[in-house]
């Protein structure tokens, strides 16, 4: 009799040419009672990894311009804050919720961070039932602590701005995208439909997520469960339905015509230097020439790899569209219409990379997939480790020293300057000096801020100076500008001093003034 239960006994073998060979029983595998507990730990210490990242490092930096510009924003009343958003260039529902958080809980930048630290906490379980729809549970464990330790991550999980966010409403949008191309579910299409709406009031580059998304449909309805295209379209009319008013209220307040940020055009560089701050982080000039250089090599390692014939199925081919399209559609309208070109825009195409090269290492032989799995995790953690200590990292703003500075150094009859105005605002949080502070281009802050005029730098200059005996002058945002008026400053007044607070921050201390008032306090001596 079989041993197969399940199945009827095989009939008795034939003699002579007629034979078959008897089939072997299937073999029923037992569910290991294990898996759940193993998920559940490894989820528990990506949770921990987080967190400490997060408390270690990054909760204590200095408060960074944009998250000064959220605390500022958060300040006023829910009307004036839509108002304000309206004039920037971004979409309002995490600063109404942050507004709302801070209201609650406290106004200082720690319980604003907290707030983005929730979020990629709550992205962690929502990522790994991404990778789970193109990996095994052990390698998508395993893509789920590349993605805790992710060094790109934990800078923006713990800044007071929307990235993070961000991210889990795309991991989310995803989740519900990889099963409705898959299975067609309503619920699936209900999920998708929500979230798109949710993700277009978190970030205008979610815009682009979506649009990958349609494309995909567009280009493989043929593959995909039927009316799949007929829904699409009818996903993108309820998300634009939602978005109609945000739209008119953005438009009636100006389009931001005045606070759009100064961005050169982004080069070929700037588009690998995504791809290496997605998987290295921050890091030095140096450390990223580095890096950048051996992109080449791994493409081919990669090319080299692949199998040829091996066909892609719909999950892991959108999540190569997720990974790469919607940066390379931000490149192309940076160069059609506007340049808005930055990585941390970027950073909702990160959760397909990381699960693609993991999708990579996993289908290569196991002494070598084991390797290179090893290889990435140590590179994830040591990026994340050198991008925390490494006081040459190129995203650190420390206003929190700079004020510390003027502070010790400067006197009544001195005066600050910032260039450019809105860095008023981080440099603010912190000081509480004798010296008063003003801008270049002077800024009374009743409306945007002025654009620079060349013609009338040595008018301002001469206004502020008047009356003053030193000038400290601190230049952290380039709109620009920033050269130029280091220039005039140079060509116009002795410099008596200089400190860098943190890469592309200096501040710097001119003599304006000649009476016999006290001198200026002592700071790092000026070179030469």
């Amino acid at each position: 009799m079989s041993t197969d239960l399940l199945s009827p006994a095989p009939p008795a073998p034939a003699e002579g040419p007629r034979h078959r060979t008897r089939r072997e029983p299937r073999r029923v595998v037992p569910r290991r009672s294990g898996d759940p507990l193993l998920v559940a730990a490894v989820h528990l210490l990506c949770l921990g990894l987080v967190l400490v990242g997060a408390r270690v490092e990054w909760l204590r930096n200095s408060i960074r311009l944009d998250e000064a510009q959220s605390l500022w924003q958060t300040n006023h009343s829910y009307g004036d804050l839509l108002r304000i958003i309206a004039e920037d260039v971004h979409v309002p529902l995490y600063h109404v919720l942050l507004r709302t958080w801070r209201l609650v809980l406290g106004p200082d930048i720690g319980t604003a961070r907290t707030l983005s630290l929730l979020f990629l906490l709550a992205a962690v379980p929502v990522f790994y039932l991404v990778a789970r729809k193109v990996l095994s549970r052990p390698w998508a464990l395993f893509a789920l602590v590349v993605f805790s330790c992710s060094p790109f991550l934990q800078w923006y999980g713990s800044e007071a701005r929307m990235y993070s966010m961000l991210v889990l409403v795309t991991l989310v949008s995803q989740y519900f995208f990889l099963t409705l191309i898959t299975t067609g579910r309503t619920a699936a299409w209900t999920g998708y439909a929500t979230t798109a709406v949710v993700g277009v009031y978190t970030h205008y580059f979610f815009a682009f997520v979506l649009l990958t998304q349609g494309l995909y449909v567009l280009l493989t309805w043929r593959r995909l469960p039927r009316a799949a295209v007929v829904r699409m379209v009818g996903v993108a009319a309820v998300v634009g339905a939602a978005y109609l008013p945000w739209f008119l209220w953005f438009r009636a307040n100006g389009s931001a015509s005045q606070t759009r940020p100064n961005l050169p055009e982004p080069s070929s560089v700037d588009y690998s230097n995504v791809y290496s701050q997605f998987v290295f982080g921050f890091q030095s000039d140096t450390i990223n020439t580095v890096l950048v250089s051996a992109w080449p090599l791994l493409v081919l390692a990669a090319l080299a790899s692949v199998r040829a014939g091996v066909r892609l199925g719909r999950q892991t081919a959108y999540l190569v569209a997720a990974a790469f399209v919607p940066v390379l559609l931000a490149f192309v309208v940076s160069h059609l219409v506007t340049p808005f070109f930055l990585s941390r825009y970027m950073i909702a195409a990160l959760p397909a990379v990381l699960v693609l090269l993991v999708v990579f290492i996993s289908g290569l032989s196991r002494p070598v997939a084991r390797g290179l799995a090893g290889a990435l995790l140590a590179v994830t953690v040591l990026g994340t480790v050198v991008q925390a200590t490494n006081p040459d990292t190129p995203v650190t703003e420390d206003y929190r020293t700079a004020a510390e500075l003027v502070e010790e150094g400067a006197r009544p009859q001195d005066v600050v300057v910032l260039s450019s105005p809105f860095t008023v605002y981080p440099f603010e949080y912190y000081y509480d000096g004798a010296a008063r502070i003003t801008t270049l281009p002077v800024w009374d802050r009743q409306g945007p801020a002025p654009a620079y005029d060349p013609a009338r730098l040595p008018e301002e200059v001469a206004s502020i100076a008047e009356g003053h005996q030193y000038v400290y002058l601190l230049l952290s945002y380039d709109q620009g500008y920033e050269d130029e008026v280091l220039q005039y400053f140079e060509r116009n007044f002795e410099q008596t001093a200089e400190h860098s607070p943190s890469p592309d921050m200096r501040l710097l201390v001119y003599r304006v003034g000649y009476s016999e008032a006290l001198p200026a306090g002592e700071l790092e001596p000026a070179a030469g």
